[in-house]
């Protein structure tokens, strides 16, 4: 492992269910350690066009700033840093996220649900994904992760009712489940989680999520299948 890269996971290590996504980036080596410093580290993850930041301030926050170029989205590990970086970059959007992290090396328990419906979803089921649930997915997002296996879907009754994946960044995402099924809906939404999470440590993956704070539901699901979740939230600008 080079030297930046070395630096960078020992700065992230000081808050690693926060920073699992750049621990993870940088581990799986979907992302590339663009500057390290003694308060901070930025990578940018070239697939998706993302930049991922942590600092320990917004000086350092403001200095690693001025090194992004281009980007697409912004994840941002503190809340004074993002605001600065949204009014310095001209970010329009921000979401505040809860990070969580599942640490147990064994996969949670699937509480009921049966995890062999969930299925590896390909390329050519896209306009199925896209009928079942419209308006849910950018489609050129859609067919990279497709093409790169990653997505998983529960198909019963000859519909498609709920779908998991990982995003481009690393994280555990696209997860959606059909609006019709009630009270079942938790359930599904329950078994999914557990599947990608066995499915990320039966591929030597960290899983680790982002969860936008308005949805405590969604959160207490991951928190029932075991994930630590971090004190302090992140942001992500679009």
């Amino acid at each position: 492992m080079r030297e930046m890269e070395q630096r960078a996971l020992s700065y992230l290590g000081r808050n690693p269910v926060l920073c699992m996504d750049m621990v993870e980036a940088i581990r799986r080596g979907d992302g590339s350690v663009s500057a390290v410093r003694m308060d901070g580290v930025l990578i940018n993850v070239p697939r998706s066009g993302a930049y991922l930041l942590a600092a320990g301030d917004t000086a350092a926050a403001g200095a690693l700033g001025e090194l992004i170029r281009g980007a697409v989205q912004l994840a941002v590990h503190d809340k004074k840093n993002a605001e600065l970086l949204a009014d310095e970059l001209g970010f329009g959007t921000v979401m505040e996220c809860r990070a969580a992290a599942y640490l147990n090396p064994m996969p949670p328990r699937s509480r009921g649900f049966d995890l062999s419906l969930v299925k590896p979803l390909t390329p050519g089921q896209e306009g199925l994904i896209m009928e079942s649930f419209p308006g849910e997915f950018d489609r050129d997002e859609l067919r990279e992760r497709l093409s790169a296996g990653a997505l998983h879907g529960v198909i019963r009754h000859k519909e498609l009712q709920g779908v998991v994946g990982l995003y481009p960044e690393g994280g555990i995402g696209m997860l959606s489940v059909r609006q019709d099924l009630g009270e079942e809906a938790p359930e599904l939404l329950g078994g999914l989680i557990a599947y990608i999470t066995g499915w990320c440590l039966d591929n030597c993956l960290a899983p680790f999520v982002h969860v936008p704070v308005e949805d405590e539901g969604l959160l207490g699901i991951y928190e029932q299948a075991g994930y630590t979740v971090s004190e302090k939230n992140m942001f992500w600008l679009a």
